[in-house]
């Protein structure tokens, strides 16, 4: 890597201080609204640690007014801004949390695991209030939507630095009129999605304070629940209207506006979408039939929404885990790991990365019959694959399985069970939230450091945290533009 030295530059600070300050102020804004909440409510203390948060964001963002915009944005500062965004926003959830009594550890676990929309949670929910259980639910919903996109959307001007922040290639998909055009429909198709939610949830019988908050971790591919068993002891109905939630959370929403506007006619299916269904009810007739044979007594409700959970990394359960049999772990393990579609707020490696994967793996098997001098073109959606989009997959499906076996590896040298333990770190590591029954209050510290990390980095798709890690990024050459 040394002949490309003289080429790399490290991050310039007054770059990431103007972007991330101006995430901050969209931050400080949206906290504003559990903030009200707990203070109607008479909870004193979250309500005001609420309030010196917003004013510390709403500072730094005025303080980043100063600095001149950029004409230029390189890939790592995207990632530092970004990066530095969930960290300080998880350290910063940490002290309303604290206010309800809970320790810094497991209030930074509870924090970090919202703005990821991981759904792993190691707090006693009984007795807690209104604001709490809805703060829980905000912060996922923030958290699935981003603040990236939101701020894309209403504050930040459109180019090349916004492409950089907001969207790849594979999730813009056939949008027009650009990043800032994409960021709002977006915004759009998830509070209809979420507004659609909370009435269909509504009148489904659920009450006011389980409606928004289900639609909202729903959505989001979230899991926070307001009661430690999630969604056991709802009727059928509501879990069936909470699982088509999750799923319309987990397709990439440059679906739903393109079929809305018919952007593209003679493509009327999108594979990621088709991929994510086939995936769900496979891995539900496998459990099932293999159910049958009498290796366990699950009932239907509890395996399909285990696997839609698993598949679209949402985290809710109708059924404890624990006591799911290893084999039926390692088939929600393998789901867990795929996730959702590009462009949706499900984790995982996507769907359209395991698309990539085939379709050069197919390409690959295809060339060895044909002569030297041949080319096989690579396509996916009817898109040709470059060198740069195979780079981008290969990359994160590598660093994802790194983080993965390093962290297996922390659990293992603590003496728990190996399938229980790389389901859990799975878990953590796709955003998804469902536990073996190892997460809890008691786990060693230790470990819930390595979960808390491995949830920021299945957010940031771990890449754009490891560059953010790296010394070169911070040390070195800068552009003077």
């Amino acid at each position: 890597m040394s002949r490309y030295s003289a080429l790399r530059y490290a991050v310039r600070f007054r770059v990431v201080g103007k972007y991330l300050s101006q995430l901050f102020g969209v931050l400080a804004l949206l906290l504003l609204v559990p903030g009200l909440l707990a203070g109607f409510g008479g909870e004193t203390q979250a309500a005001l640690s609420y309030l010196v948060i917003s004013i510390i964001l709403a500072t730094a963002a005025l303080a980043g007014r100063m600095l001149p915009e950029p004409e230029t944005m390189q890939r790592n500062e995207a990632a530092a801004v970004v990066s530095l965004l969930f960290v300080c926003s998880s350290f910063l959830l940490t002290l309303p949390i604290m206010s309800y009594g809970v320790s810094f550890a497991d209030a930074w676990f509870e924090a970090v695991s919202g703005v990821t929309t991981t759904g792993l949670s190691t707090i006693d929910l009984t007795g807690k209030p209104v604001g709490f259980l809805f703060a829980r639910a905000w912060s996922q919903w923030i958290g699935g939507i981003g603040v990236v996109v939101l701020a894309l959307a209403v504050l930040m001007r459109s180019g090349h630095a916004a492409s950089n922040l907001g969207f790849g290639k594979q999730e813009m998909g056939n949008a027009v009129g650009g990043t800032r055009a994409h960021a709002r429909r977006v915004v759009v198709v998830y509070l209809s999605l979420t507004a659609a939610g909370i009435s269909a949830l509504w009148l489904a019988g659920a009450s006011p304070l389980d409606a928004v908050v289900y639609a909202m971790t729903s959505v989001s591919t979230g899991g926070f629940a307001n009661s430690d068993d999630s969604l056991a002891g709802f009727s059928g109905q509501i879990v069936f209207i909470v699982n088509l939630l999750c799923l319309a959370g987990a397709v990439s929403f440059h679906v739903y506006y393109v079929s809305v506007l018919r952007l593209n006619r003679s493509k009327p299916f999108d594979s990621q979408l088709i991929a994510l269904l086939f995936m769900i009810a496979f891995v539900a007739l496998l459990i099932m039939v293999i159910d049958q044979l009498g290796f366990s007594d699950l009932a239907f409700i509890e395996v399909i929404t285990a696997v839609i959970s698993a598949q679209t990394t949402a985290g809710f359960s109708t059924a404890d885990l624990s006591r799911f049999p290893l084999w039926m772990l390692l088939l929600l393990t393998a789901a867990m790991f795929v996730g959702g579609g590009i462009g949706s707020t499900s984790g995982g490696i996507k769907v359209g990365r395991l698309l990539f994967i085939s379709s050069w793996m197919r390409s690959y098997f295809v060339s060895t019959s044909l002569p030297d001098s041949a080319y096989v073109d690579i396509q996916v959606d009817q898109q040709p694959v470059t060198t740069e989009d195979l780079q981008e997959v290969f990359a994160v499906v590598g660093a994802f399985v790194a983080v993965l076996l390093v962290s297996w590896l922390m659990f293992l040298i603590h003496g728990y069970a190996p399938m229980k333990a790389l389901f859990e770190v799975t878990s953590a590591l796709t955003t998804t939230g469902l536990s073996s029954g190892l997460t809890s209050a008691e786990l060693p510290g230790v470990l819930k450091t390595v979960l808390c990390l491995n949830m920021l980095f299945g957010r940031l798709e771990v890449v754009a945290l490891l560059v953010v890690l790296m010394p070169k990024t911070w040390l070195g050459i800068r552009r003077r533009v």
